[in-house]
This record gives C-alpha cells, sequence and structure tokens, in this order.
C-alpha cells in the first residue's frame, strides 16, 4: 500500500519545485517525501546475489537485503556521493526480534519499489544545495543493531504463533554487500567526494562504521579527495534512567551478544577494551572516540527519543526472556516525569532542572571525547530542540538556528571548509531551558 501512495504521489505531482510543503510519508524511522522529479526518485536494488545461498547479507527473516539508489543529476556531481543509513531503533531479545522479522525493519517482503527523502537527503536544492545533485544511496535497514551484526548460524526462536523461526543478525555483512553492489554496478570506484550520513538506529550507524566505510573506498577508489560523516540523531547516551537503572545499557549489551556485533562496530574501540567490555563499543560516544575520520554530529542534547526511551523507559520484567514483543517501555517511570520528559513546556521547575541535567550529560559526553571532538576538521550542531531526526525535515534543517546560523547553513559552512580548520570554527551548542519562567524552551527557532 505504502508503495501504491508514494507511487501516486509522484504521479500527481511530477514537479513540486515551487511546493515547499512536500507530503510527508513514514517509512522505518524516516520522514519520506513524494519526490519533486521522476528523475530524482531512489530506486529500489535487491541484492539476490548476495542472500542465504552465498554471502548471507539478509534481513532478520532471512530475506535478500537492498538499498535505494538516484543518480548524479548532472555530469558535475556524477563522482559525489550521499550514502545514508536507514533508522528505526533497534530489537533486544529473541521475541522482540521475532517480531520485528514480520515488519519491514526486518523484512524485505514488502519494501517499496521507490523511495526519497528531505533535509540533508532532499533532491530540492533550495533546501539542501550542497547535496541535492548527488549520487544518492538509501541503506534500508532490516537487521535489528545498526548494521553491526554477524551470526554466522541464525538463531532460532519459537515465536508467538508457536512457530520455529531462524532469525539471522547479519548486518555488517549487508553494509559489505551494498559497497560491493556499488563498486561494481553503480562506479563507487570513481567517487571523489563522499558523504556518510544516517538517522537515529542510522546515526548510530553513522558512528560505528564512519571509519570502516572510509578503509573501504580508500581501497576501490583512487580519486577520493573528500570524506566526511554526519550522523542525524545518533549520538545516544549510555544513561541510566531518572531512577537510576541503566536501561538503555542493557537492552543495547543485548543486542550486542544476540548479533555478535565484535567485528562489525569500530575495530579501534574494540582494540581498546577487554572481551568482557567490547558491548560498550555499540554505542556512539566510544565510536566517536576512537573515529578518525572527519565528523560532524547533528543532534539535539535534548532529543525526544532519549528522553523517553532512555531517560524515563523501563525493562519490561521478563526481560530479556520477554513473551510478548514490546520494543522496550518508554516514558513510564517515573510517573511524575513522564509528561515532562514528553513536552518541557509542562515541566515544572524540578522537572526541567532534570532535563537540563541531560543536556549538560550530552555535551560533556561529547566533549569526553579529547583528540576528536577539538580535532581541527571535524565539528558538531547541537540545539536543544526536543526533536528526533530534524535533520531530515525540510523546515527543521532550514530554521533551527544556533549562534545565527541554520542547521544546514552551519552544515554547508563546515563541509566547505578545508578540513584543517579548528573544531570551535564549526562547533554550536545547545542553550538551557528556563527553569524559572515559561516558555521554557530557551531557542525560539525551534
Amino acid at each position: 500500500m505504502l508503495h501504491a501512495l508514494v507511487h501516486a504521489l509522484a504521479a500527481a505531482l511530477p514537479d513540486l519545485s515551487e511546493r515547499p510543503d512536500h507530503v510527508g510519508i513514514q517509512f522505518g524511522s524516516a520522514a519520506l517525501t513524494a519526490v519533486r522529479t521522476p528523475q530524482a526518485v531512489m530506486k529500489l536494488h535487491m541484492m539476490s546475489d548476495k542472500g542465504l545461498k552465498t554471502e548471507g547479507a539478509v534481513c532478520i527473516d532471512g530475506s535478500d537485503a537492498g538499498f535505494y539508489f538516484a543518480p548524479a543529476s548532472g555530469s558535475s556531481k556524477k563522482n559525489s556521493w550521499q550514502i545514508y543509513f536507514e533508522g528505526g531503533g533497534w530489537c533486544y531479545d529473541p521475541i522482540d526480534c521475532w517480531g520485528r522479522s514480520q515488519t519491514d525493519l526486518g523484512s524485505s517482503d514488502k519494501w517499496p519499489s521507490e523511495a526519497s527523502g528531505g533535509g540533508l537527503l532532499s533532491d530540492d536544492c533550495d533546501v539542501n544545495p550542497d547535496f541535492c545533485n548527488f549520487n544518492r544511496v538509501y541503506l534500508k535497514y532490516c537487521d535489528g543493531n545498526s548494521f553491526s551484526g554477524d551470526a554466522a548460524a541464525p538463531l532460532v526462536v519459537t515465536g508467538l504463533d508457536g512457530e520455529k523461526k531462524s532469525l539471522y543478525f547479519r548486518g555488517h555483512r549487508i553494509l559489505d554487500a551494498v559497497l560491493d553492489t556499488l563498486t561494481r554496478d553503480y562506479s563507487l570506484g570513481d567517487a571523489e567526494q563522499v558523504l556518510l550520513t544516517g538517522c537515529s538506529a542510522g546515526g548510530l550507524a553513522t558512528f560505528l562504521h564512519t571509519d570502516y566505510v572510509h578503509s573501504r573506498l580508500k581501497a576501490v577508489a583512487t580519486g577520493l579527495t573528500k570524506y566526511a560523516a554526519a550522523p542525524i540523531s545518533g549520538f545516544f547516551l549510555d544513561h541510566l534512567t531518572a531512577d537510576g537503572q541503566p536501561v538503555y545499557e542493557t537492552q543495547m549489551k543485548e543486542i550486542f551478544r544476540l548479533s555478535n556485533a565484535t567485528n562489525g562496530v569500530n575495530a579501534e574501540c574494540i582494540a581498546a577494551f577487554p572481551p568482557e567490555q567490547h558491548w560498550t563499543c555499540n554505542f556512539a560516544a566510544q565510536a566517536y572516540k576512537h573515529t578518525s575520520s572527519r565528523t560532524f554530529p547533528l543532534n539535539s542534547a535534548l532529543d525526544s527519543w532519549q528522553t523517553g526511551c532512555i531517560f524515563t523507559a523501563q525493562l519490561k520484567p521478563d526481560f530479556p526472556q520477554q513473551n510478548d514483543t514490546a520494543n522496550g517501555i518508554c516514558r513510564t517511570s517515573p510517573d511524575w516525569l513522564v509528561d515532562c520528559a514528553g513536552d518541557p513546556e509542562t515541566c515544572d521547575a524540578d522537572g526541567i532542572a532534570l532535563m537540563n541535567n541531560y543536556i549538560d550529560d550530552f555535551e560533556a559526553t561529547l566533549r569526553s571525547a579529547r583528540g576528536v571532538y577539538d580535532k581541527a576538521g571535524n565539528g558538531f550542531f547541537a540545539h536543544s530542540c526536543h526533536t528526533h531526526c530534524e535533520a531530515q525535515d525540510d523546515k527543521a534543517w532550514t530554521t533551527f538556528t544556533v549562534n545565527g546560523l541554520t542547521m544546514q547553513q552551519a552544515f554547508s559552512k563546515w563541509w566547505r571548509s578545508s578540513g584543517d580548520e579548528p573544531s570551535a570554527a564549526h562547533s554550536y551548542e545547545a542553550c538551557r531551558y528556563n527553569e524559572d519562567s515559561t516558555p521554557r524552551k530557551c531557542n525560539p527557532t525551534c
């Protein structure tokens, strides 16, 4: 049905160049839009040659993996690439992953044949002047752990329907298969400049795989002169809940184990920890600390997913052996903070102080990556708007402002810079919410 809707919108609106209010469609975790022109749509490429009988690069349910691709608009950008990781959270234990295997985040059976995006993904050059004409690749997310798992044997589970089913955690094989296919069939080996990005779980994937993708590209693209990463809403904190419980840490530790992700995350991070602590490399902060490639995170310091699903979340009582497909329990504890975590404008003085503490913790964690956070050529855009994946929304991308520059302007300034400027020249910090007055928000552009 989604495919039909996208196709119908594209047919009805063949040219949206005079309509800034693109029609939003939800697809995974990304807000997709009706395409501006037929030439700009990203077309689905299924990798049946990389499936179970060959390389095992498959979704959780064993179906073939794939990606969307749109060629560059014009010869001047034919060697310029934007590679994007789709998001959509994670599954955390066997039954949760079994449930995911029946959705388009765990199975390719019902993927639409076309896709397009907004903000940093937009093909509209008024919205996205730096990347609108690039070759665009959209990696479809279906492995449950940010393209990081590499479990050789499937996990056999008995689902809630009573049937046994094999679950495959092969995200890193999917990433390899996409890069191989792009090199073989789409001339990725001719790339001269590449931006790696992704949102939410795809933003985490960007942190985890920035250096790996760079190494793969350097091996095949001899003309590569510019490579950088821009993780969107992917800097998830390994943070206790307001009740002092390690809920998110426990969940991510379990999917790291289930998916056998040791060899699927940042290798330098893994080398820095003993085996019993390898799971910490499934977190953005640790991957970021060990990243050498140019990086510019785009993130709310009070991310709406984090306030609900990290800071005020609870574990299922029977986790990790739950008997339903609930994907975590967000915004449930403590009771008095639940509404505040969903909308800071409803917070009382105590609640908004906790929200500001979370902002402090976010920026302190970002800064703790000394040698990366402050490395010449790097930068970041942190704001206080209570949102998630805002950099792929046309309005937020061109409206949210820090230090006089919108997110798009700040990112463009960084992308077009020499690459050796001090990070301070490209660092944008969040403000703190008003504890003594309303409105609570401190950034009027939110």
